[in-house]
């Protein structure tokens, strides 16, 4: 067995830090992934690409064989779909395929990257725990998390990692929403929030979630959840950061719930209308509950320790505030 890296998820907003931490580590990394001009140059010439498609049966058999360790980030993972089926074949079924390969070609590891979501206050999983909120994605990766936990029933390793609400620098696609809220705060143009009684929600940085995927792959338990968060914090506290940081203040008016909820409801008629919903009520709901998270199993059993969140947003502010191919710059 080679001590071969197979990352899939490679161009989206952990993938493509995940790489480059991985590639500057000394690491061999092969990348399976569907539009491979997406890689920076300097990534693309310094690992194995292989081309496809998860939603393809034969992908993982091209890409899976020679890897010791495999990191599985790719997902669906937009707000919404006109065929909800998209969200079962990519975040089920090409986890299917993928395990399937990684036991006929004799993977040693497999670390699957879900979403804080399947586990509502960092509670254990559990197939009939209710999630506030619950949307397409949410109930598609829980039952993608299912499949790796019947891998790892049958013997094989694998371990599952929950990243909580991460931002940071990386592309400024709904994938990244919280630096797209940031930039918007700091050009003035992020007003409206919801009202939502100051629950609490868990904010990490996407070098830190890096770390712990890493980390996971080398020391967590198989078939175990970790989360990987950073500090809990309501939503107003993280604008409150954001303001006190970069020196910049404009009040944001809170929305009550139902006004909240009546754009979601008008945001998903306009999907039904051919538009690109920014937000269904599933969502709006979501965000309405508590997602309080605590990463001490991650900080047990591998050493899992996120940065102070004051710390990270002054280094992701100083970076959208600075000229990039990602992003555009946001004036002081």
């Amino acid at each position: 067995m080679s001590d071969v890296v197979l990352v899939t998820g490679a161009t989206g907003f952990i993938g493509s830090r995940l790489v480059q931490e991985l590639v500057e580590s000394g690491a061999r990394v092969r990348v399976l992934v569907r539009r491979p001009e997406l890689l920076t140059p300097a990534i693309r010439s310094r690992v194995e690409v292989v081309s496809g498609d998860l939603q393809d049966p034969g992908a993982p058999a091209v890409a899976v064989p020679g890897a010791r360790t495999v990191l599985h980030l790719a997902a669906f993972c937009r707000t919404w779909s006109r065929d909800p089926g998209h969200f079962s074949e990519i975040n089920v079924h090409a986890v299917e395929r993928l395990l399937d390969a990684a036991r006929r070609f004799g993977v040693e590891r497999v670390v699957h990257v879900s979403t804080n979501l399947t586990l509502p206050a960092g509670q254990p999983p559990s197939p009939d725990q209710p999630l506030p909120g619950s949307t397409h994605y949410s109930e598609s990766k829980r039952a993608g998390e299912r499949v790796v936990e019947s891998y790892a029933a049958a013997g094989h390793a694998a371990v599952i990692v929950h990243p909580t609400r991460v931002y940071g620098p990386g592309p400024l696609t709904d994938a990244n929403a919280l630096s797209k809220i940031i930039a918007a705060y700091l050009r003035g143009r992020f007003r409206f929030r919801i009202d939502d009684g100051d629950v609490i929600a868990n904010y990490v940085h996407v070098a830190d979630v890096v770390e712990g995927i890493r980390l996971a792959a080398q020391g967590g338990r198989s078939g175990a959840h970790y989360l990987l968060g950073g500090e809990n914090l309501s939503f107003r506290q993280f604008l409150d950061h954001v303001a006190e940081i970069s020196g910049v203040r404009y009040r944001v008016v809170a929305l009550p719930r139902h006004a909240a909820l009546a754009l979601g409801y008008a945001a998903l008629l306009y999907g039904h209308l051919g538009g690109n919903p920014p937000v269904t009520p599933g969502w709006v709901r979501s965000l309405l509950g508590d997602w309080r998270a605590d990463s001490e199993p991650a900080r047990r059993d591998f050493g899992y320790a996120a940065r102070p969140a004051r710390e990270r947003l002054a280094e992701t502010i100083a970076w959208i505030r600075s000229p990039g191919p990602d992003h555009y710059p946001v004036a002081a």
